[in-house]
């Protein structure tokens, strides 16, 4: 008989190979890494008393097709303990093509830390996807909160239904000044589900309360007008509050802005040398209450404004001179609440989680092969209601009427006088009724018919036609959207 030894080459090769198999399977299986993406296409018809014109300026109340969402990215784990997620948007421009992009420490689900660009913890509307809000357009509170933005947060859950998030973050990609700190602002959420905690009803029951507080300063860069109806401007301005129309139609139909620097001589577009700095105090609450097929919610914030300018004044030589500084306060109080019903009886309560609600899943999917036969299914139906609402009270101005309701307010700076301007209805309130059919999992059919009352009539912003105002806008816009 043949003897082999046990250290031949053959069988030391095969051990090394065995061992990096068994090395090498256990790393990879570590990463779990997927694709996501989405895309949602709206059309939107729009009907009001403004009148047909062609400056640019009216586009925001014309009839239109939307690519509204098309993102692609990657999202996965290692080890389950790393989350991580990178998401571009393929309709955005060079300032905001990286929708998200961040590391989540999650080794303890009651202490994890995030760091990149993530949604701030504030709002239960803002929390819900995109894919899965009740509405095309989320409300006018969301018009004054953070959004993703750059930062670092620790958040956490725990089995009995509480959540928190504490987040440190800046306003944009860049700071425009060396003068803010690192993270000058500051965002806080606790949330809790009573009926988890309390022990109350089974897992169809929810009775979500939340609390939100923003607070810290950011900057902004003072331009002058676009507005290519009048002549070029000299004097500088930055916006501090906007609002559209709630369901993506009239933009401006309030803003204020404050004065920057004046310059040496008019241009459109043009930027100033010295920074706005806008202080932002916000409050906001949170109430969910679902159970079935059935859910109630409702969210109101209120936030405080105030922004501080150096003004210059340049010369012919460019040489600055100072004017003072100049101040803006604003009161901003949003809110609204809504109602959903599942038609086909599908669960609220099983989307609930961690703080926020996620897809509905439809008992019957739409043309899927039920034994052979295919569009037996129904889907998931939704109708919904919704009405949201904004105010804005602005302090420390004096009023001049100008042409039309266009009203324009001064601040006297101590030595000359600055300007900001706030645009049309300090008030506005909007009535939505959806009808959603979810296919899937995966798709979705948005049917939206919205009703705008300002408190004001308002008119096109930043146009010379000045022929006409609305007090009301009525609005049918229907999205297809597909996620995986």
């Amino acid at each position: 008989m043949k003897k082999t030894s046990a250290f031949s080459p053959t069988r030391v090769s095969m051990a090394v190979a065995v061992v990096c198999v068994g090395i090498s399977m256990p790393a990879f299986a570590q990463m779990d890494t997927k694709m996501t993406g989405r895309v949602h296409y709206d059309a939107r018809v729009i009907s009001s008393d403004l009148s047909k014109i062609t400056d640019r300026d009216s586009a925001t109340a014309g009839d239109s097709f939307e690519l509204r969402r098309a993102r692609i990215g990657f999202t996965g784990n290692y080890n389950k303990q790393i989350q991580f997620e990178g998401v571009a948007n393929a309709v955005g421009s060079t300032t905001n093509i990286i929708d998200t992009a961040f590391v989540n420490y999650g080794y303890n689900k009651q202490g994890q830390v995030r760091v990149g660009r993530f949604k701030q913890p504030f709002s239960l509307e803002e929390n819900t996807s995109s894919n899965n809000i009740d509405f095309m357009e989320r409300s006018y509170v969301n018009q004054i909160i953070p959004g993703k933005k750059l930062g670092i947060m620790v958040h956490g859950a725990n089995e009995a239904g509480f959540t928190y998030g504490a987040s440190v973050y800046q306003q944009d990609f860049n700071e425009l000044t060396n003068q803010s700190p690192i993270g000058s602002q500051y965002a806080l959420r606790l949330t809790g589900n009573l009926a988890k905690l309390a022990k109350i009803g089974n897992e169809s029951t929810v009775v979500h309360v939340g609390v939100g507080a923003v607070k810290g300063k950011y900057e902004q860069t003072a331009a002058t007008s676009g507005n290519t109806a009048a002549s070029a401007a000299s004097e500088t301005r930055s916006t501090i509050i906007s609002f559209r129309d709630e369901n993506r139609g009239l933009n401006n139909a309030y803003r204020l802005q404050a004065g920057g620097d004046v310059l040496i001589a008019g241009a459109y577009n043009a930027l100033g040398d010295n920074i706005v700095t806008i202080a932002q105090n916000l409050q906001g609450l949170e109430l969910a209450v679902a159970q079935g097929p059935f859910k109630f919610q409702a969210e109101m914030a209120n936030s405080k404004y105030e922004s501080h300018t150096n003004r210059c004044y340049y010369q012919a030589s460019k040489v600055c001179t100072s004017r003072g500084t100049g101040t803006n306060k604003a009161d901003v109080s949003t809110k609204y609440l809504s109602f959903l019903w599942n038609i086909t009886g599908e669960d609220f309560g099983k989307s609930y989680s961690n703080g926020s609600f996620g897809g509905i899943k439809p008992t019957s999917e739409f043309m899927k092969d039920y034994g052979g036969v295919v569009g037996n299914g129904t889907g998931a139906w939704q109708i919904g209601y919704r009405v949201s609402s904004y105010g804005v009270s602005a302090s420390n101005v004096s009023s001049s009427l100008k042409s039309g309701t266009l009203t324009e307010y001064s601040i006297t700076d101590g030595s000359t006088t600055s300007y900001s301007r706030a645009q049309n209805s300090p008030t506005a309130t909007t009535q939505t009724i959806a009808l959603n059919w979810i296919l899937n999992a995966n798709a979705r059919v948005m049917f939206n018919y919205a009703t705008t009352k300002f408190g004001s009539a308002v008119e096109y912003l930043d146009t010379d036609a000045n022929t006409s105002t609305t007090k009301r806008e009525d609005i049918f816009s229907i999205r297809t959207q597909f996620n995986f």
